[in-house]
């Protein structure tokens, strides 16, 4: 039989084997695919688990046989059991710390000693509660985990951890594994995909094809005027009840109107339930839309959330750190300050320059202990506080900043507003944010505290005549470490504290910003107890 292509492309069997055969074979690809990044993921997984379960052996006999590092050699001889140049263990690190100090004794390693080196990065693994691994590239060119994983002090978690294991792993025979396995996935599938091409052609031959074939020449007969024309289709499927009902029409011709008529009434009712159906899913696919769009946001506000959570972490960190280090030298100077008046050879001129360098080291230290108060979570200690009376004992404290900036305040409130809050983080809330108005109006203007109840809470608002927020800037004015104001005139934390003691307080606040008309603050503070105006 003459074969012509054009002719067989235009074909349903053509049709049907080009799509099955495209869909067969995007799934036989993707399967195999799936499978070797599977077969990658858990060579990496099983090869992380091995170099974790392999340090913490070594902290298990550590712990068991000699926990104070008294014998460095037999640490060595455990170390080299485990790892070794021809082993998934390329190497393990051990570094001792020493007692009752930050400092760490010289490393035992199951490599050469002499190269490794404590670095301060590798301080903070040390403060881990449990393994941590990472991959990186090895000195020998490939890839391979990095383990660290503090040894646990035997007194108990109270304890600082007695030294840090560092191990590496080598994926050098787990990437050999996977490429043969990736290689003889590569080589098989041409010959499977070629096994289902044959079989999908076997297969619409025989139940498409040919049954068609059959029904469209007893057609062209019937059509050319044979009436004895039949198409003989024994197939119990949709092909085989096309052929009976062909041969059912074709024997029952006069009738084959009011049939037709029947079956494109038939045809259009179906139309319509598919309309129907099709119009349902449809609602249901913009209701999940609309569902997934939600999911979305909140995903994005969350993290938003966590980023700014993080930042303020960090600010804190970089404060407790900065106050550490100034605290101890002042500590020191402080004493032999001490010992310096205690002598009682010293002339009155001397004393009185003493005592003025005593007091500015008070201050300075009174500086660090607020920063620290500043990044520390606020912890309640709610109480019923009169904030008409907060408020007026503030303007004292605020009075002479006020009056040297020109700025004048005054406050809308009724008469008994009573909130079951913490004073003095109410405190810090007010001075925070009557601290920035300030800075926003250099050439004086106007504070408005105002004070209306809400639902069983109050709204407060605090309006200034300032300079304003640029719009691009006013979402970022609540994320820790940023701020508008020149270097060294703020430290980015003012309102991003504000917030935080609000929202512990049960309540929310945002900012109303114009560039040139001011900035208003307004927070709520819900299910607040109030007493009746």
């Amino acid at each position: 039989m003459k074969i012509q292509p054009l002719k067989w492309l235009r074909s349903l069997h053509a049709k049907l084997f080009l799509l099955v055969a495209l869909v067969t074979s995007v799934l036989t690809i993707a399967v195999a695919y799936n499978i070797t990044r599977n077969s990658r993921r858990e060579l990496e997984s099983y090869s992380k688990n091995l170099t974790i379960e392999a340090a913490r052996t070594i902290e298990t006999e550590i712990l068991e046989r000699d926990p104070k590092f008294q014998d460095k050699r037999k640490v060595e001889g455990m170390l080299e059991s485990i790892a070794g140049d021809d082993r998934s263990i390329f190497q393990m690190d051990v570094f001792p710390r020493l007692d009752r100090t930050e400092q760490v004794d010289r490393p035992i390693s199951s490599g050469v000693e002499d190269e490794i080196q404590w670095t301060p990065e590798l301080g903070k693994f040390m403060s881990l509660k449990g393994p941590t691994a990472e991959l990186v590239q090895l000195s020998t060119g490939n890839k391979g985990w990095k383990v660290y994983l503090p040894i646990q002090n035997p007194k108990g978690d109270k304890y600082p951890p007695i030294g840090l294991i560092r191990a590496y792993c080598n994926l050098e025979r787990w990437e050999t594994v996977w490429a043969n396995n990736q290689s003889r996935t590569l080589k098989t599938l041409p010959w499977v995909i070629l096994g289902e091409f044959i079989l999908l052609w076997v297969i619409l031959g025989i139940f498409v094809n040919d049954p068609l074939r059959n029904i469209t020449e007893a057609m062209e007969r019937l059509e050319q005027g044979e009436a004895a024309a039949r198409a003989s289709v024994g197939h119990a499927d949709e092909l085989g009840a096309i052929a009976n009902r062909f041969n059912l029409m074709a024997s029952q011709l006069e009738r084959a109107s009011g049939e037709r008529e029947s079956f494109i009434e038939e045809i259009r009712g179906l139309n319509g339930n598919l309309q129907n159906r099709i119009d349902a899913a449809l609602a249901d696919l913009q209701a999940k839309n609309a569902e997934l769009e939600s999911l979305v946001e909140r995903n994005s506000l969350l993290r938003e959330e966590l980023s700014q959570q993080e930042r303020l972490a960090v600010a804190g960190q970089l404060t407790a750190t900065f106050a550490h280090e100034v605290g101890t030298p002042l500590n020191l100077v402080n004493s032999h300050l001490q010992l310096l008046e205690g002598q009682e050879d010293l002339t009155d001129k001397t004393r009185d320059r003493l005592g003025v360098i005593h007091s500015q080291i008070k201050r300075v230290g009174e500086i660090v202990r607020r920063l620290l108060d500043m990044t520390r979570r606020p912890q309640l200690k709610q109480e019923p506080v009169s904030l008409n009376e907060l408020v007026d004992g503030l303007q004292q404290l605020w009075q002479p900043t006020l009056t040297a900036h020109g700025v004048v305040f005054d406050v809308a409130s009724p008469k008994h507003v009573v909130v079951n809050a913490d004073r003095k983080q109410m405190e810090q809330l007010f001075i925070n944010l009557v601290n920035n108005a300030v800075d926003a109006m250099p050439g004086g203007g106007q504070i408005h505290l105002r004070v209306h109840p809400e639902g069983d809470g109050w709204n407060v608002e605090l309006q200034d005549s300032g300079q304003g927020i640029p719009p691009e800037v006013l979402p970022k004015v609540f994320k820790p470490m940023f701020t508008t104001k020149p270097e060294g005139k703020g430290t980015g934390l003012g309102l991003s504290i504000c917030r935080e003691i609000v929202r512990t307080h049960g309540g929310e606040i945002r900012l109303i910003s114009e560039v040139g008309q001011g900035t208003t603050v307004i927070f709520s503070l819900p299910g607040l107890a109030r007493a009746a105006a």
